[in-house]
């Protein structure tokens, strides 16, 4: 179409290649984006990309995801399913579905205006991604309201605070678990 594109690829939560945190990937990606919003640029959209090989999900990237954007841009967002070919349709189908009616999943991004989108591996798969995000109304992300609008630091942002959640949950877990070792030694 012409029309010049920015793709920005960044690791996953719950990524844990070269010992990289959630902390420190929250903390890129908001760098990113406030480079961004201090350029006077906005977000057509986010790619959210999701393995239909994958049985399990991590809540944590979906949580990260809705907490980066916030609810008023989750129209802004495609969660692109990707290896279909290695699920047989019937499954794949059911965790589709799953993953659009579970609220611990992907449920209150579909019903605020995220669109799932299946990536078969071809250029037309990745051009009917590009061609939904160039009908979307470029928008101003939470993260980037809360720290440049509000004036919030990194820790206090809604983001932040959901990393915070989830470290609190595992060292609580893991408290818990020392506990009942201790006890049966």
């Amino acid at each position: 179409s012409g029309r010049k594109v920015v793709l920005v690829d960044t690791p996953g939560f719950d990524d844990s290649r070269d010992g990289r945190t959630d902390t420190e990937i929250l903390r890129k990606i908001s760098e990113f984006m406030i480079s961004e919003y201090d350029q006077h640029r906005k977000l057509n959209g986010s790619i959210f990309f999701h393995r239909m090989s994958d049985p399990r999900f991590g809540g944590q990237s979906r949580r990260s995801l809705s907490e980066l954007c916030g609810a008023a841009t989750f129209k802004n967002i495609v969660v692109l399913t990707t290896f279909w070919d290695r699920v047989n349709e019937q499954e794949g189908l059911a965790r589709e579905e799953e993953l659009k009616s579970n609220s611990n999943f992907f449920k209150d991004l579909v019903d605020g205006g995220a669109r799932f989108i299946r990536h078969d591996r071809e250029n037309n798969g990745a051009r009917q991604v590009l061609d939904h995000i160039f009908t979307l109304v470029p928008t101003t992300v939470q993260i980037q309201k809360e720290i440049r609008e509000e004036g919030k630091s990194q820790e206090e942002i809604a983001a932040g605070s959901a990393q915070r959640e989830e470290i609190n949950r595992m060292v609580a877990k893991h408290k818990k678990e020392m506990d009942d070792l201790n006890i049966e030694i």
